[in-house]
């Protein structure tokens, strides 16, 4: 049965700030249900820790630290590179230093959308529950772009890692983090090499550090 809970609620970013999807109640809950935690909470939990600490100008360690709670970089990593049936095969022997610089701009990347909508209240619409444990949090935010206030949908696909909940996909105005990865990466990837495909990561990297 399609469970679905729809929640609509404002916050500022300064406050609560969450998202992810819930099941509607089955119609006699056991304790066990009513008890576990949902991927909105656990994504609400998680995601006020890290505004709080970008408005306190934390450490990038302390910001590092928070955001790998939250996001799955593996899943990301595998799946940019066509799946676990493929990862190897294309990585080759530079696995790691791809999942590191692919972790490093997903997760910078994370931040700057944390600061761009920080003065602006967050609007949370529904979270539904998908197949194999998998829930997507629909939100609505705000931002400054070109100088003008836009409003953008943005989507979290969670799921459990060891017993956590953790965000395997970032949907924005209907674009998917992860499918975009893994079209742009396997692109480079057949054309010029894993080689190709670290070279590129490190000048997006040295792109961001620059506007900084």
């Amino acid at each position: 049965m399609n469970r679905l809970r729809a929640r609509v609620f404002s916050a500022s970013l300064t406050g609560l700030f969450g998202l992810g999807f819930v099941g509607a109640l089955l119609a006699a809950p056991s304790v066990a249900q009513a008890t576990e935690t949902s991927a909105i909470d656990a994504f609400q939990a998680k995601h006020e820790v890290v505004v709080k600490l970008v408005k306190d100008k934390a450490t990038d360690a302390q910001l590092q630290a928070k955001v790998d709670e939250l996001l799955d970089y593996d899943y990301l990593s595998t799946s940019a590179l066509g799946g676990p049936e493929r990862f190897a095969a294309v990585c080759e022997t530079r696995c790691d230093e791809f999942s590191e610089l692919l972790t490093r701009l997903i997760r910078e990347n994370y931040l700057r959308m944390i600061r761009k909508a920080e003065k602006h209240p967050v609007e949370y619409v529904e979270e539904v529950a998908g197949k194999n444990g998998v829930f997507k949090v629909t939100t609505r935010v705000k931002i400054e772009k070109n100088g003008r206030e836009q409003t953008v949908t943005v989507e979290y696909v969670m799921h459990k890692v060891d017993g956590k909940w953790q965000v395997r996909d970032i949907i924005t105005e209907g674009v998917s983090l992860a499918k975009t990865y893994r079209y742009e990466i396997n692109k480079i990837a057949k054309d010029q090499g894993i080689g190709g495909v670290i070279t590129k990561l490190q000048a997006k990297l040295d792109a961001l550090a620059a506007e900084d």
